[in-house]
């Protein structure tokens, strides 16, 4: 039996004294948005794609450690309405795509792993290479301070997918970024700060 120190709320499903429903935004948006997670972010207490599903319900979270799960749902996306949010070496400013052509973009794909993770998933997942990836230009600054970043461009996935989403729909996402913040300050508000940045 669950005790009451450990119950979980039914609906954000953290801790009940972490519990953080009272933030949570209404929004949505006419992309529909896939994270591609590594699955030790997944169990990661500071990884942000369980805010993102919060305050975005639509969103599709899967694992990479499934590979036909994966394979599957890749091969059911088309690539000519779909963009990777990666920095490849050929990957388009996101913040240069006009107006026409982002109203044929139909979705995102986003990568949730640390950055070597990411790079090393990228590279070899051969199924990828078929989608355009953008990058961002002018990137907003990072408001993620309790986990470290490796550099001070870098954003949650979460903030990564609030500015493409804006990018591309002119959709204001300001309200997931919000809410981010308050479900940091308030979920760490016992740390000290020196612990803040302590990654598993």
């Amino acid at each position: 039996m669950q005790s009451a120190k450990r119950a979980h709320c039914g609906n954000c499903h953290f801790l009940i004294k972490q519990c953080v429903c009272k933030w949570i935004p209404v929004l949505s948006t006419r992309l529909k948005i896939l994270i591609l997670q590594d699955p030790k972010e997944a169990k990661h207490a500071k990884n942000t794609v369980s805010l993102l599903s919060l305050g975005l319900p639509s969103v599709e979270c899967i694992s990479i450690a499934n590979h036909d799960v994966l394979s599957s749902t890749l091969r059911q996306k088309d690539p000519a309405k779909w963009r990777l949010v990666f920095p490849s070496d050929d990957a388009v400013p996101i913040e240069s795509i006009d107006a026409s052509s982002a109203t044929e973009v139909e979705g995102l794909i986003l990568l949730d792993a640390t950055w070597r993770k990411a790079k090393k998933f990228y590279f070899t997942e051969s199924l990828l290479h078929a989608f355009k990836a953008v990058c961002f230009l002018r990137p907003p600054v990072g408001q993620y301070s309790i986990r470290k970043s490796p550099s001070m461009e870098s954003l949650s996935t979460l903030e990564a997918c609030a500015y493409a989403i804006e990018q591309v729909t002119n959709e204001n996402m300001q309200p997931l970024r919000d809410f981010m913040v308050a479900a940091q300050e308030w979920q760490w508000r016992k740390q000290p700060l020196s612990h803040r940045h302590l990654d598993c």
